[in-house]
């Protein structure tokens, strides 16, 4: 691809080799291709953690660079379910309340892809999932947005997340649920506390809401 160093193609072909010796002759393992990529994204997006392993040895290497849609490579992991990058990356210093375009943490953007595993980690290690993203979502609305039962029961229980957040429009995790006609995780919402009446601007109650669009 346009603006990619050797070490870009190094990294691309899998190549352990290539990598060692490049880093060995000063490489700069910061270098951003087109997309904003560093190799350390590359590593990560293609789940090579001994590769990732190889970047991070070098004191220079940035963890927490940023490519072009504002993603760390703990992003990158956080997506891929990557548990084994996501540790080795938190072990190197990765900020865990970075924020993507859509102001997404790691942990947002692994409850929205469902990694439930990768979810454990950070919340192991501390993440804050009160953090609000663009249009003030949580990684609760997101979860249970997409209808993932685990991780939603995870948040409530173990990282006290708040049940009855509101997004910018008012809506509740319960509300999202009943939209998407995620009846299972609305079910465990009610279940764990939440508020079955609480109405949004502009929208119903969460049981009207799922009458009207026909589920």
């Amino acid at each position: 691809g346009g603006g990619d160093s050797l070490l870009h193609h190094a990294v691309g072909l899998a190549n352990e080799e290539a990598v060692k010796f490049l880093l060995l002759n000063n490489a700069d393992p910061n270098l951003a291709n087109g997309r904003g990529s560093t190799p350390l994204h590359l590593a990560t997006e293609r789940h090579l953690k001994p590769l990732a392993e190889l970047l991070l040895g070098r004191r220079s290497t940035n963890v927490n660079a940023k490519d072009e849609d504002q993603y760390t490579a703990l992003h990158w992991a956080a997506q891929n379910g990557d548990e084994a990058i996501a540790r080795l990356l938190l072990d190197r210093g990765a900020a865990m309340n970075e924020t993507d375009g859509q102001g997404r943490t790691a942990a947002h953007v692994a409850c929205q892809h469902g990694q439930e595993s990768v979810v454990r980690v950070l919340l192991s290690r501390g993440a804050d999932v009160r953090v609000r993203g663009k249009d003030d979502w949580t990684a609760l609305h997101l979860a249970a947005c997409q209808g993932h039962l685990g991780i939603v029961k995870l948040l409530i229980k173990q990282a006290s997340a708040d049940v009855d957040g509101q997004t910018t429009d008012g809506r509740t995790p319960l509300h999202l649920a009943s939209q998407r006609g995620q009846y299972r995780v609305a079910r465990i919402l009610i279940e764990l506390g939440a508020n079955v009446h609480v109405t949004s601007s502009g929208l119903n109650a969460p049981l009207h809401m799922a009458a009207e669009t026909g589920h």
